[in-house]
């Protein structure tokens, strides 16, 4: 029987080192977000004196390793020995890499790598026996580790943070239709989905009738923004089919996973970041936004993110500002929460002169 092109590639990644001690999960996981590319005999795979964040294997054909004012070459030929082994990792480059014959190579992003093998090392109980306000539920965290993984709201966090993560999440068991959160509600806990399913409602302006925003499944995520931002919960979370949560007190929540995941620019920074294609994000009200916003910002309100995020590019960097930056930075946590690229504009617009901000039209989010 053939065997599936997928596993064909978990295959080959296996035979690589050190991808061969990570478990089947977290391959999967890795394959899915690294990128293969074949090149023409004579194509430069990177150049000497560059930095990157890439880790690069060869897989076949071979490739030519040379450095300037060295007469020398290296011939790296795919399925070897040495193949098995990142091609020429250290950063800077310290060899330009160049197609000897037609090849293959498969790109890693080098910060994923090590935080999967990280990951792996974490040791956890298979089944574990716990008290939760339900009575006596058996919870297996080391699945639970299999979950966060696959979220860019985990795999961010520094490796220290994620044994203690463990012992602070509390199972809490859920039935269809509970509400988890309301909206109007002050914020008291970050929630993590370990089973079921849920679905986020708003009520605009008090109407009768609720809009369903999003469904949320198991490994998803929701209730940060109220605790980042201090300010009342803006959507209502009630589960479709019974399940089991896990969540994090504010507290746990705004010390291991808020601190270490927020990336903050100056306006000065950030602006450049824009000048090389970067986009602002504008998470105010459109009322707010129509006053004054920076030129050529998507204008996403906090309310709305959830929803938008799907539709923007993960290949763009995004800085996420409001007045103070206290929504920006809720705005750039769920945006992290979609594997976005997002920072936020240091004390908002409060820090940014008049001078700086146009009242043109809002353009569409893309």
């Amino acid at each position: 029987m053939a065997v599936p092109e997928q596993e064909m590639q978990l295959e080959s990644l296996r035979a690589l080192e050190p991808l061969s001690a990570l478990a089947h999960d977290q391959l999967r996981e890795l394959a899915r977000l690294s990128r293969r590319e074949t090149l023409e005999a004579g194509a430069c795979l990177f150049r000497e004196g560059e930095s990157d964040g890439q880790t690069i294997y060869l897989l076949r054909g071979s490739l030519e390793l040379s450095r300037a004012g060295s007469t020398v070459r290296k011939l790296l030929q795919g399925g070897s020995e040495e193949a098995r082994h990142p091609v020429a990792d250290e950063k800077p480059r310290r060899y330009t890499a160049t197609a000897a014959t037609p090849a293959e190579v498969v790109y890693i992003d080098k910060e994923l790598l090590d935080t999967l093998i990280t990951w792996g090392q974490i040791s956890a109980p298979e089944e574990e026996v716990v008290m939760c306000e339900d009575g006596i539920i058996t919870i297996n965290k080391g699945d639970w580790l299999k979950t966060m993984i696959k979220s860019p709201t985990f795999r961010n966090l520094p490796p220290a943070h994620i044994e203690t993560l463990l012992t602070r999440l509390e199972p809490v068991v859920v039935k269809a239709g509970d509400v988890i959160i309301r909206q109007g509600d002050a914020g008291d806990y970050f929630y993590m989905i370990d089973q079921g399913v849920a679905m986020v409602t708003r009520n605009p302006d008090d109407d009768e009738d609720s809009i369903e925003m999003a469904e949320l499944n198991a490994g998803d995520t929701f209730g940060e923004a109220a605790l980042i931002s201090d300010n009342p919960r803006n959507a209502t979370v009630s589960m479709m089919s019974d399940g089991i949560l896990l969540r994090l007190s504010k507290e746990d929540f705004l010390q291991l996973l808020k601190q270490p995941t927020l990336r903050w620019q100056s306006f000065e920074s950030a602006c450049e970041a824009v000048a090389r294609g970067a986009r602002w994000i504008d998470v105010r009200l459109p009322a707010e936004y129509r006053r004054g916003h920076l030129p050529g910002a998507l204008n996403i309100p906090m309310r709305d993110l959830h929803r938008e995020a799907r539709e923007l590019d993960p290949a763009v960097p995004y800085i996420c500002y409001c007045q103070t930056g206290r929504r920006s930075s809720a705005a750039a946590f769920v945006l992290a929460q979609y594997g976005l690229q997002a920072s936020v504009l240091e004390n908002g617009l409060d820090a940014v002169a008049p001078g700086h901000l146009t009242s043109a039209g809002s353009p569409a989010a893309s």
